[in-house]
């Protein structure tokens, strides 16, 4: 009988490592070689440091000589990691479905939600993702800003209907000084005021499903959030 394949497994350092090196070559040529600048960096001034911490000891070297491989390794990673993020950010920054990007980032964490707009204007392109997580209900918008603040204004209402005394926040996104940028509509969320549990997230996101009855709305063609996600280490 013929063993069960292992499920599939989050991609590790490594895997993120060449990933980012190969997207980053067409998008931001620059960000290897500061990357690797970074990293060599790191493990110099390590190295350096346990020169001097172990007093010429050759174990006490290597240790540090080590921690300075592993120290510089990362800072490398993380420095390819947020120019990475950049990158996509701006790349999609006018891309319809563009907040998808912003949900499978908060997703990744305490957040839940889907990267379907629960609300389309299919002539406009206006959309509205929902999330839920320890701020509350959490509505994103993209799109002309009136027509957009609309439809934002109106899933609050059906929110608050099914939700009632649950925060609601709306956040419009735009590129033009109206709206928050999408590169860091992220980090506005994350920085929300936290409002409920794990257990009454679990409960407004039950009563939010059985209130959509819509089924899923498509994205206009443009960005595939699905092939094209910023990293988990985004902040």
């Amino acid at each position: 009988m013929a063993k069960d394949k292992k499920p599939n497994k989050a991609p590790g350092l490594f895997s993120q490592f060449g990933d980012q090196i190969r997207f980053l070559k067409g998008v931001d040529p620059k960000a290897v070689p500061v990357a690797v600048f970074v990293g060599i960096g790191a493990f110099v001034a390590i190295s350096v440091l346990g020169v001097f911490i172990s007093g010429g000891a050759f174990l006490g070297i290597a240790i540090w000589v080590i921690l300075g491989i592993v120290t510089g390794y990362l800072s490398c990673l993380l420095t390819l990691t947020n120019r990475a993020n950049k990158a996509i950010f701006t790349k999609y920054a006018n891309e319809p479905g563009r907040i998808s990007l912003t949900v499978g980032t908060l997703t990744r964490r305490v957040y839940k939600g889907t990267n379907q707009p629960v609300a389309v204007n299919a002539k406009s392109r206006d959309m509205v993702f929902r999330i839920v997580g320890p701020a509350g209900v959490v509505l994103l918008g993209e799109g002309a800003k009136n027509s957009t603040q609309q439809l934002l204004e109106d899933e609050r209402r059906k929110v608050q209907r099914v939700a009632s005394g649950v925060t609601v926040h709306t956040f419009f996104s735009a590129e033009d000084g109206h709206g928050v940028p999408l590169a860091i509509l992220h980090k506005k969320v994350s920085k929300l005021k936290r409002t409920l549990t794990k257990a009454e997230i679990r409960a407004v996101q039950n009563r939010l499903a059985a209130m959509d009855s819509r089924g899923g709305l498509p994205i206009p063609k443009g960005i595939d959030p699905m092939k094209m996600r910023a990293s988990k280490r985004v902040q």
